[in-house]
């Protein structure tokens, strides 16, 4: 009798569980804010190939470490993105996320400097100077450990927070997200004198779920595959490069990457011009 209650428990639980994932109780974590350029591409996709799949699907932004221990104990889901050889430079520390299968995009890891009359295209460039990175972010510690002490390497929980630090001459370098590091130049007054000076990497992106996902992890792969296929894929990255980009009543009916380092070179221009006239004015007034 004993066993026959707890095979029914065991039933139940397995139903229960079953049944929780068909109606969409899946969430993911992102270990950057959701308007960050990966999450704002990603999650759109990632909502269409879940619900393709009778699945719903949300994501919440937590900081970098703390998504990925939950992400891997199973608390949540999976992972809205991470490079593509993640177990590679995180050496294995998460071994129950499994990869989907399908590339979402690609990013630049760039550097960002007060500097702008250096151009930086190897990270072996970086020895000597103090840099900071986003903690959590595995890919860039471990090329950062390669080219310099300990001591010179810094870590910071927020974008904001790497980028004053930068301002403020606290580091000479920060590595950031090329797209995200050009547009939060863009939008604080504090950082207009930092300027992407190189990119250093290229890496492609994926999502990852927890292994007990897996069996779903595959479906939702070759849904992505097939989105390609349909042309869905690409609308769901359009509209996502519009809303990212935020230009006003914008008229490109495709809006690329390009599209957007052009808009933000220039955005950029037109903002140190302003702030040379203003500073001027300010200094022809002071003489008066």
């Amino acid at each position: 009798m004993y066993r026959l209650v707890s095979l029914f428990i065991i039933i139940f639980l397995f139903t229960v569980s079953s049944s929780a994932i068909a109606q969409g109780e899946v969430l993911f974590a992102a270990g950057s804010p959701l308007s960050s350029y990966s999450s704002c591409m990603i999650y759109p996709l990632l909502k269409e190939a879940f619900k393709r799949n009778g699945v719903g699907f949300d994501a919440k932004s937590y900081p970098s470490p703390r998504a990925l221990r939950m992400s891997n104990s199973g608390s949540l889901d999976g992972e809205l993105h991470r490079v593509s050889d993640f177990h590679e430079v995180s050496e294995g520390q998460y071994p129950n996320l499994v990869r989907i299968e399908c590339n979402l995009l690609s990013i630049y890891i760039a550097a960002f400097s007060n500097n702008s009359d250096v151009e930086i295209s190897d990270w072996n460039q970086l020895v000597g100077t103090k840099v900071g990175f986003i903690r959590g972010k595995k890919y860039a510690n471990n090329f950062l450990g390669e080219v310099l002490m300990p001591e010179n390497i810094i870590s910071q929980n927020t974008d904001l927070g790497l980028f004053k630090m930068l301002a403020k001459g606290y580091i000479d370098y920060a590595i950031f997200e090329s797209l995200d590091g050009q547009r939060l130049v863009i939008k604080h007054p504090g950082f207009r004198g930092i300027k992407e000076v190189g990119k250093l990497k290229e890496k492609k992106i994926y999502a990852y779920m927890h292994k007990k996902h897996a069996a779903l992890a595959k479906k939702v792969a070759l849904t992505l595959i097939e989105m390609k296929k349909d042309g869905s894929f690409q609308k769901i990255i359009n509209d996502a490069l519009h809303s990212y980009c935020g230009i006003p009543d914008c008229k490109i009916s495709i809006c690329t990457k390009d599209c957007l380092v052009s808009h933000f070179v220039e955005t950029g221009k037109l903002l140190n011009k302003t702030a040379r006239s203003d500073h001027s004015c300010c200094s022809a007034n002071s003489t008066n």
